[in-house]
């Protein structure tokens, strides 16, 4: 019988005298399922209260009929991470087997034990030595679109038929200028296509939803659960053999040209098929189904990495070439020596087929995001100052992401205005695009971000802001507001349709495509959204989150390179702009340190270290001169004593060693 196994929090294994109950041990393999004849890649990270670098690591592995194969051998330690190769003999028996992780810093020991599945060696149909070879689903001999799977995942299809990927909307509670329900496919709009559900099923090539239509309620039998877990399986749209579908343009350079789309019914669904073309010879949809396997990097980048049209288009922080990516490019994810050969499900975990993770410009939040401290303690540092750094206010990202793009040019710009010849676009039949700038390793813009935004949706009216730029997607956030942390973006620019209105016209972006007359993709959006009057041109932007890319420790600034150790480094001399970002913001007797105190001199590491030891908040000093006080001074004193009299350097003294706030008594 299958030995029991017991969860780390009610039997952990204990020894020292230091153990604190939130330590644990976060286990992982590569790949997953574990192949049989393949290496295994374990991996073991201490969470919670270690010491910064573990004294030993063993790991047992334990195969399906309790042998042990592997018993009590060392793992090579890097920091809290520990991690072992072992190739699983093509002899051995499938099934689940355990693994166990003993690990131990300077006073303290903890093990866990955790099952994994191994299973069968790559079958013909597979590629060979990839997850999707492995047979996981022996049993299936014939398979019957979706219907095949749901018939022993009722739960999980009902799951997933409610998540963000099949519905293209949700809840968005994190966007503070929605009304209830969004997202790309209920009134979104974006600066990059634009207006996804115009583009006669362009935006739908990669999705999930097998019927590519997002206006039409989805049902389980439209969930195309290959696309995340098959990473050998290709599908494509099926041709429409009907020429009265087809549309016959003439386009800017005066040449007639007709597209056909794909397959749609009487309902607007569109159809698609298995692309043998694309897979490997011999390949058949039982293959496939027999080999399915739990979402790899290749299989989420399947589609996140070419968004937005192209490798490392949209996001800039991902693209194709992040699949293997080097230690340098995403520290995280790389396999090579130095890196935790992480999936992208290791930090965004689902639960229920629900993802986390929002950004700033997207707008429905379905799980809670992954945080650092996830995997991290909160001080990570061996270094009080650095620490400080990391418990405050600049997110871990700034010193850990220094540029973007580092696989691939990503794009910067995009003007509808100048379109340009693609031969790819429309399934190879060619098309036009706005003019793109694509730029690699861009550092980032940084801006404050207290984890909502502000994202425009179809039907509200925008303003320009005070760069004469319509912000489409922009984080909100605050200096020293207690919530909010510096963050590193990329930003994105393009120009859209401002209708007289004060509202976006949402363009029917496949005219653009097929024309190259972004006019023309204009005219028929008003159109479609029963919109009358006049339209001008406008530049607008996007802010986005930069949070993949994590560089090694190695990589990190050195506080040179941030200050020059004046307290007032000047913007553009350093990576942060502190100037933009508030830091410099202060009354004048801030600065010569007698609005509460009689003047005193002090370094500026010494002055913040002294300040926040006596619990004063950022904004005690970054702030406006104060304009006076919230009432009349006899009746402001009167609300906690009675009159006294004190000097101004003790009167403050003394109300900030009792913790009140500078805005207890003045106004701002």
């Amino acid at each position: 019988m299958k030995k029991m196994i017991f969860t780390a929090a009610a039997f952990a294994l204990l020894a020292g005298n230091g153990y604190a109950a939130d330590r644990g041990i976060d286990m992982s393999i590569n790949p997953t399922p574990a192949l049989v004849g393949n290496t295994v890649h374990f991996v073991c990270t201490g969470t919670g209260e270690w010491a910064r670098t573990l004294r030993s690591a063993q790991i047992t592995i334990t195969d399906a009929a309790d042998n042990v194969l592997v018993d009590r051998q060392s793992m090579q330690i890097d920091g809290r991470t520990a991690t072992y190769d072992y190739p699983i003999p093509a002899d051995e028996m499938t099934g689940e087997w355990d693994f166990k992780c003993n690990l131990r810093d300077r006073r303290n020991r903890l093990a866990d034990t955790t099952p994994f599945t191994v299973t069968g060696a790559a079958t013909s149909g597979g590629a060979a030595g990839s997850a999707s070879a492995a047979v996981t689903h022996p049993f299936i001999s014939s398979y019957d679109g979706p219907a095949t799977c749901i018939a022993c995942h009722q739960i999980e299809a009902q799951d997933m038929l409610q998540s963000l990927h099949m519905q293209w909307s949700g809840p968005s509670p994190d966007v503070t200028n929605s009304t209830g329900d969004d997202g790309k496919g209920v009134n979104g709009i974006n600066t990059f296509c634009t207006y996804a559900i115009s583009s006669k099923g362009a935006c739908y090539t990669c999705h999930v939803r097998a019927d590519g239509n997002a206006p039409h309620p989805p049902n389980v039998n439209d969930i195309d659960c290959m696309m995340c877990h098959n990473d050998t399986y290709q599908r494509a749209f099926v041709p429409d053999p009907d020429p009265n579908n087809a549309e016959t343009v003439v386009n800017i350079n005066g040449e007639t040209k007709t597209y056909i789309f794909g397959l749609v019914d009487a309902e607007g669904n569109y159809s698609t098929l298995p692309d043998y073309a694309k897979m490997p010879a011999g390949t058949t949809m039982v293959d496939l189904a027999r080999t399915v396997h739990m979402p790899t990097r290749q299989s989420c980048l399947r589609c996140h990495a070419k968004a937005g049209g192209g490798d490392w288009t949209k996001r800039g922080d991902m693209g194709a070439n992040s699949v293997a990516p080097t230690v340098a490019q995403d520290v995280h994810m790389s396999a090579d020596a130095g890196g935790a050969d992480l999936t992208c499900s290791a930090c965004h975990a689902a639960s229920g087929h629900k993802i986390g993770g929002r950004g700033i410009d997207l707008r429905q939040t379905e799980a809670p995001a992954p945080q650092c401290a996830d995997c991290h303690t909160a001080a990570p540092h061996g270094d009080a100052t650095l620490n400080r750094h990391a418990a405050g206010q600049v997110a871990c990202q700034v010193c850990h992401i220094r540029e973007f793009g580092k696989g691939g040019a990503t794009e910067m710009s995009r003007d509808w205005l100048n379109p340009v010849w693609n031969p790819a676009f429309c399934s190879g039949q060619g098309g036009f695009v706005g003019e793109e700038v694509k730029v690699a390793n861009v550092k980032p813009e940084y801006t404050w971000f207290d984890g909502t935004s502000e994202v425009y949706s179809m039907g509200q009216a925008i303003q320009a802001d005070e760069r004469g730029i319509y912000p489409m997607a922009s984080a909100n956030g605050e200096a020293f507001d207690g919530k909010s942390q510096i963050v590193p973006i990329k930003r994105h620019f393009s120009v859209m349709p401002l209708h007289e209105s004060g509202k976006i016209v949402p363009p029917a972006i496949m005219w653009m495509f097929m024309t190259g007359d972004f006019d023309q993709a204009v005219q028929k959006g008003m159109e479609e959204q029963g919109m009358t009057g006049s339209y001008q041109m406008v530049d607008v932007d996007a802010e986005m989150l930069i949070t993949h890319g994590v560089e090694p420790a190695s990589m990190a600034p050195s506080c040179g390179e941030c200050h020059d150790f004046s307290g007032e480094t000047p913007d553009g001399s350093g990576m942060v702009p502190f100037d933009q970002l508030g830091y410099h913001t202060w009354p004048a007797k801030v600065k010569d340190c007698t609005l509460c105190h009689e003047q005193k001199s002090l370094s500026w590491q010494n002055l913040h270290q002294e300040h926040s030891s006596e619990g004063l908040a950022c904004v005690s000093c970054h702030t406006s001169e104060p304009s006076g006080l919230v009432k009349a001074k006899s009746d402001l004193c009167n609300d906690c004593h009675g009159s006294k009299t004190w000097s101004g350097s003790t009167l403050h003294k003394k109300h900030i060693a009792k913790g009140y706030e500078c805005a207890k008594c003045h106004n701002f």
